[in-house]
């Protein structure tokens, strides 16, 4: 059941004039990558949790980031911290005499030129993340009324907001609490504020749940960006300032575009742990990590005409022994960043030899 996307482009700088970069995604397509990474999938080890007994369990409420101001008072909630203002973008500035160099660079560096913004607006490429593996048993919700459908869009059941089903497998087909249900079913809020909860997270997007030999596979299929806000969160802390949360994000656009092109398995791109790349639902959105995403929409790491599989570790150390020295180190961007360094300028420390671009439809 692979999912075949739509062709875009890369729109970037060559060494003349304005060039334009191809990349196709599709089923089995290649896209160029500094370090080869296998793509093979780890299954969880079964749980030997035994199905959840009735009643259900309540849902908790979720906690929807948005783009609105953030408080100006003192936050308890350490989960959603500000963020931090942004340092200029701006490539031909030069660093602030007063800036110290960091350990990582003795000499400001060059910063990655950013191509002009073309007119049309970037792309909302489809992602399929698996939340779930050889799952005994789901337990499913929504903050909105939602419906479960089946792989022809017919209506299986309803599910009202804040109460729970137990999701499990019987006789290769799936029962969602008392009722039968197909062996493949969509989990759709009916609002598109809606969320959808999975065994103790709240996910933008719909549900694709999949009974596979005896077990469950969960899979939340949703946009790159709204994916992103919850990558960038969960993978540094939203604390961190802006520019190195810029410079994630564009490190796991990248990262998850190669994923896209040559996904993990048919039934979905990548996992959701640090062996792809590490999301949490909107349990790890904040303020920032959306600001962080939304300042970047659309640009990702090229060279030579395809997206880099931008790896990165959290320190240096392990983007040495892992990454055989390509990637970015978290820490080192965070360090960059406090020295007052852009997201262009970090990314050229970890990534020397690559381009900024523009994601775009291919016409």
């Amino acid at each position: 059941m692979g999912m075949i996307c739509p062709q875009y482009k890369l729109l970037g700088l060559g060494h003349g004039p304005h060039a334009v970069l191809l990349l196709t995604i599709s089923l089995g397509g290649l896209v160029a990558s500094g370090c080869d990474r296998p793509a093979t999938v780890q299954s969880l080890s079964p749980s030997k949790i035994q199905p959840v007994q009735s009643p259900a369990p309540v849902i908790p409420a979720p906690e929807l980031t948005t783009l609105a101001p953030a408080p100006t008072t003192p936050r308890t909630d350490s989960t959603r911290p500000t963020p931090q203002p942004s340092a200029p973008v701006d490539a031909a500035t030069p660093l602030p005499a007063s800036a110290k160099p960091s350990s990582y660079q003795a000499n400001p560096v060059a910063a990655l030129a950013l191509p002009p913004k073309p007119a049309q607006a970037a792309p909302r490429v489809p992602i399929r993340v698996a939340i779930a593996q050889q799952s005994p048993y789901l337990v499913i919700g929504s903050s909105t009324p939602a419906t479960v459908v089946d792989q022809q869009g017919q209506a299986v059941k309803k599910l009202v907001p804040t109460s729970a089903e137990n999701v499990i497998v019987q006789g290769g087909q799936l029962q969602i609490g008392a009722q039968s249900a197909p062996n493949v079913v969509w989990i759709k809020p009916e609002s598109a504020t809606g969320l959808v909860y999975v065994s103790g997270r709240w996910y933008r997007g719909a549900i694709q749940v999949i009974a596979n030999r005896g077990k469950l596979l969960g899979v939340n299929h949703l946009d790159m960006e709204s994916y992103l806000y919850s990558v960038v969160g969960a993978e540094m802390p939203a604390s961190w300032p802006i520019e190195a949360l810029k410079s994630q994000a564009i490190a796991a656009r990248s990262y998850a575009l190669a994923h896209i092109a040559r996904p993990a398995n048919p039934f979905f791109d990548l996992g959701d742990t640090q062996r792809w790349q590490a999301y949490k639902g909107v349990e790890t959105e904040a303020h920032s990590t959306l600001a962080a995403v939304e300042a970047t929409a659309g640009i990702v790491l090229s060279h030579e005409g395809a997206v880099v599989e931008s790896l990165y570790a959290a320190s240096d150390q392990i983007v040495r022994e892992v990454h055989k020295g390509f990637g970015m180190s978290q820490n080192g961007a965070n360090q960059l960043a406090q020295q007052q360094y852009s997201y262009q300028q970090i990314l050229a420390h970890f990534y020397p030899g690559t381009r900024l671009a523009w994601l775009q439809f291919s016409s």
